[in-house]
Order: structure tokens, then sequence, then C-alpha cells
């Protein structure tokens, strides 16, 4: 009778102990599943918020535009745009996105855990390019600082404007040959120019060369491009310099990017022939240097 007592109690202890166990166990099952969980909702609004913050500052300073690109990158990536918060630097030069979601749990509801509120924040920040590379020879002079997106600039001159130097800028070891600058218009100099750097000007006219490159890139584009809405790698974008003139020869003091609008003339003559070009927000990859002033072409880079 003793023996039988003491079984059946040892069966009651067992019985609390796998009772106790299993509500332990369901516990560590809700932690690894539901942890899982939430941690790969983490990562995926952690992306999309770098992807919304990368996409929209590459349209900055127009912050109104790094809106519009943030959101459609955010839908992209599946997230309601109702639940992402943007926001701005007061030089506009920085955009802030924070992405917010409710993650349903599951083996947590049954510790009392229906929810958990996940979040994801990014932040992406424009900078001055110290140096480029694809350079067309033809840039724009900084007395007409500051640019404005969407207005058209002369880049090139015509006989008619008086001045002996039409625009044409020299870059090391291009070759003077015309077939050099119809190359160079077209394609874009190899070489690495930076701020501060001194660059030459090309004697004489050499408008035939210059621009023939130029309308061969403006032909170029079949998709109808415009300043304000163009594909990706569109030739009509070029990068030029800002120069100052010093001379005989121009100093580097910045960066820009513009779209190449048309080649024309008032005369019909073609030494009088001018180049002109919108420029537009832009952004490419290198090295970034923020003391750097008057200078339009920037890079992107993630600064949280």
């Amino acid at each position: 009778m003793l023996f039988k007592k003491l079984l059946k109690d040892e069966q009651g202890s067992v019985i609390v102990i796998i009772a106790v166990a299993f509500t332990v166990l369901m516990g560590f099952t809700a932690l690894a599943v539901d942890t899982g969980l939430l941690y790969l909702e983490h990562t995926r609004l952690s992306r999309a918020a770098d992807a919304a913050a990368l996409a929209g500052a590459q349209e900055l300073p127009d912050t109104s535009k790094a809106q519009t690109v943030a959101l459609e990158y955010a839908r992209l990536n599946g997230i309601d745009p109702d639940t992402m918060t943007l926001s701005f630097s007061p030089d506009r030069k920085e955009i802030s996105v924070v992405v917010n979601k409710t993650v349903d749990l599951y083996f947590a509801r049954a510790l009392g855990f229906a929810s958990q509120a996940v979040a994801a924040r990014a932040k992406a920040r424009i900078s001055p390019v110290k140096e480029v590379k694809g350079l067309i020879p033809l840039g724009i002079n900084e007395s007409l600082l500051p640019l404005s997106a969407g207005t058209e600039y002369m880049i090139k001159g015509g006989s008619q404007d008086g001045a002996p130097w039409r625009g044409i800028i020299e870059y090391p070891g291009q070759g003077k040959g015309g077939d050099n600058y119809r190359d160079l218009a077209r394609n874009g100099y190899g070489g690495t120019v930076a701020i501060g750097d001194i660059q030459g000007k090309v004697p004489g006219n050499k408008s035939g060369p210059a621009e023939q490159g130029i309308e061969d890139r403006i032909k170029a584009c079949q998709d109808g491009c415009t300043w304000n809405n163009y594909r990706p790698g569109c030739p009509r974008v070029a990068l030029v310099p800002i120069y100052r003139d010093m001379g005989e020869q121009v100093r580097v003091t910045g960066f820009a990017a513009v779209f190449l609008e048309r080649v024309g003339n008032e005369n019909g003559k073609g030494n009088d022939n001018r180049i002109y070009a919108t420029f537009i927000n832009y952004s490419v990859s290198g090295e970034t240097d923020d003391s750097i002033i008057n200078s339009y072409l920037t890079s992107v880079r993630l600064s949280e």
C-alpha cells in the first residue's frame, strides 16, 4: 500500500514537472520563433528605409522631389507610406526616414503578447565630390552662380559673342585634333579632374568637333528624355566643371551635371553656334568633402 501511494504521488509530481517544463518550453519556443520573426521584419524595414533614404537623397536639395521619390521606393519595397515619416535637415542636404510597423506574434500569444512594434531608421546625406571622371570639354563660368535646377545656361559661345575664347576646355593629354574634341564631347574625359586644378583653354573656335559630339549625344537619346524626366544613363546628361576664368587658363572651382538641350544659332553660320544645357541636381559615386562650396555635383552616403 505504501509503495502504491508513493508511486501515485510520484506520478502526480511528474505531471506537475511536465506541465511546468511544457510551459517553459512554450516560452522558449515563443522567444525563438517570434524573436526571429521580429528580427526578419526589422531587417526588411531597415533595408527599405535605407533604399528610400538613398533614393530620396539623390534629389536633394529639392525636398519635394526627394519626398516623392522616397515614398515611391518605400512602396516598391512593400512599405505602406502611411507608416513612414520623412524629415529634412535645415540645409536640405540630409533626409531622415523612420518606418514603424506593428508585427503580429504567434506563440507569444499564449503568454499574453499579441503584437510588437518594430521601427527602422535611416539617414542619407549628399556631399560635394572632390574629383570627377568623364567631364566634357565645356563648363559653366562661376560668375553664373548660384545655379538653379531647371535653368538653361549657355556652355559654349559663338563668334557673335565677341570673346576670343568660346568655352572649349583643354584637359591634360587629350590631344588637339578635331577628332579628340569630338570624342571628348561625346564620351567625356577619361582622366580625373579635381577641384583646384588648372586647365587650359583651347584656342580658336573648335565649334564643329565639339558641336558634333554634343549633337551625337542628343541624338543618341531615343526615349524622349527631358531635364526633369530622364532615364538612368541618358546620354544627354553630362558632367561639366565650374570654372574661374584666369585669362589664359581656367581654375576648376566645382562640378555640376547638365541636361544637354540643343546646339543652335541665330545667324545660320557654323562658327556662331552656341551650346545650351539645363542644370540638374545629380549624384555620382566619389570621394566627398563637406568643406567644398559652390559645387553642385554630389555623392550620396548613408549617415545613419
